[in-house]
């Protein structure tokens, strides 16, 4: 059945992605809190926005380009004529951020401190080249090894964070013939550990790599990359509204020691409202080559409707889980964080619209009207740069939650209404809504019931989600006619 096996892709695929940011979840998260005050973790919250936004331009939407023509090419050509080129401007980009590091390091405001600059721009350089050869793992299906190097470079880089504030310091007063200091405050280590996990990851890939013979087709990468242009575009706008916040918080607020502080405090909360975050994009790896695999069969829109049925359903459960439980899950973070919890609600509810958003998109991409995609994430960027320009300072990062929610919000009801011209799936609203209106009722019923925290309304809250939940199957007819059959036994 094909729901059950992109059910089983998902699962496969979220052991390389939700396993390993669950690891950084609960051990990165909750150890970098502790270590690191809001300013250093601070730091850490900019440059790894930047990263996002580097990632987006280096790999120009080819990941998505490789899916839409790999299936036409009969050899490998569309692969390696990619993987040429990637190399290619991840080098020159590596070149250029080692050449300029000390401008660049003045522009951001790390004077004196280029080795941040320099080691990030050797991981991102990596991390780039090796999109296409994950996009071959999916490809081919090799979803095992997909997960198992994914998990392999989380494993590498908390061993390695470990290994440089934990082990480090003990063997350096312990053992004084070796003189090697560390800061437990300074987080290149954090750049260091992570460096040593993208080069392990790109010996795991060697295979991929160099598995075939490289030559560079002109003709194909021409089509692949006019395809990929859009996506491109498409991509840097919607990082703005992932990522763009991290990046102007600490230059909206005039003191840089305070604007780092809150800073960290956003950023430790982001971080809290991510399980659906990582979910999306679980998701993303399993049926973004599905979607382009079962295109053209008699029922796909029907098949594709019920997937995003599905796929709200599953995005509800996660936020009902994260919002009962935050009493506990509050705790991966240092209490010094706690003050910016309530960032945590509008975050999640803004990565339901991006999720949402994101399983529309597949017309624009079937139909080949990537252009489209630039116009959706243009509209929801315009609304997170207004956001965070005008109100930051008004309202701190609570302007920069606002402002991924409204994005992604305008983003979704715009892509369906276009949507519906260009590849019309009837998603039947009205039992998208049931599913929500229900979910409503639950959170308003069990706050009227339940004001305090306790053991029972714990029990009890776990049990409503796991009925809900069977009520979505229920009702996608996931296992109906085996209940059925139950019933009329009785």
């Amino acid at each position: 059945m094909v729901y059950k096996k992109l059910a089983g892709q998902t699962i496969v695929y979220g052991m390389g992605t939700i396993v390993p940011r669950i690891l950084n979840y609960i051990i990165l998260t909750y150890y970098y809190t502790r270590l690191f005050r809001p300013e250093n973790f601070g730091i850490l919250t900019e440059l790894y926005a930047y990263v996002t936004f580097l990632l987006i331009i280096l790999t120009y939407g080819t990941e998505t380009g490789y899916f839409r023509f790999a299936n036409e090419d009969k050899g490998d050509r569309v692969y390696s004529s990619l993987i040429i080129c990637l190399f290619c401007t991840s080098l020159l980009f590596i070149a250029g951020v080692v050449l300029f590091q000390k401008g660049i390091a003045k522009a951001l405001s790390y004077e004196g401190q280029e080795i941040y600059i320099v080691i990030m721009g050797i991981i991102v350089g990596i991390d780039a080249f090796t999109t296409i050869p994950f996009a071959r793992l999916r490809k081919e299906e090799k979803s095992r090894k997909f997960a198992l190097i994914k998990i392999i470079n989380v494993v590498v880089t908390i061993g390695s964070v470990l290994f440089f504030y934990e082990v480090v310091p003990r063997i350096g007063d312990s053992i004084k013939i070796i003189h090697f200091s560390v800061r437990r405050d300074d987080v290149v280590y954090v750049f260091i550990s992570n460096l040593i996990a993208s080069g392990t990851v790109l010996l795991l890939l060697t295979k991929e790599i160099f598995s075939i013979r490289l030559i560079m087709d002109k003709a194909v990468l021409k089509k692949v990359l006019e395809f990929s242009f859009p996506l491109l575009v498409a991509g840097l706008a919607g990082t703005i509204n992932e990522a763009l916040d991290r990046v102007l918080l600490k230059h909206m607020i005039p003191d840089k020691g305070e604007a780092l502080y809150i800073l960290g405090i956003y950023g430790a909360n982001y971080r809290v409202a991510m399980l659906l975050s990582i979910f999306v994009q679980m998701f993303r790896y399993a049926v973004e080559p599905f979607y382009f695999n079962y295109y053209g069969k008699s029922d796909e829109k029907e098949v594709f409707a019920r997937i995003m049925r599905l796929f709200i359903g599953v995005m509800i459960v996660l936020t009902m889980i994260v919002l009962f439980y935050l009493h506990y899950i509050k705790y991966f973070i240092d209490t010094e964080y706690h003050k910016g919890l309530n960032v945590v609600p509008v975050v999640l509810c803004a990565f339901i619209f991006y999720g949402i958003f994101y399983n529309q998109s597949i017309w624009y991409k079937l139909t080949k009207k990537t252009g489209y995609a630039i116009l959706l994430t243009l509209s929801g960027a315009s609304i997170t740069i207004i956001a965070n320009v005008f109100f930051v300072q008004r309202f701190s990062y609570m302007a920069a939650a606002y402002g991924h929610f409204f994005a992604y919000f305008v983003m979704m009801v715009l892509s369906y209404f276009i949507g519906r011209k260009y590849y019309k799936i009837d998603y039947n609203l009205p039992r998208i809504l049931e599913y929500i209106l229900i979910a409503l009722a639950i959170f308003v019923v069990r706050d009227k019931i339940f004001s305090k925290v306790s053991l029972l309304r714990d029990l009890l809250t776990g049990g409503v989600i796991v009925m809900y939940g069977i009520y979505i199957m229920y009702r996608e007819e996931l296992f109906r006619n085996k209940i059925n059959r139950i019933w009329k036994l009785k």
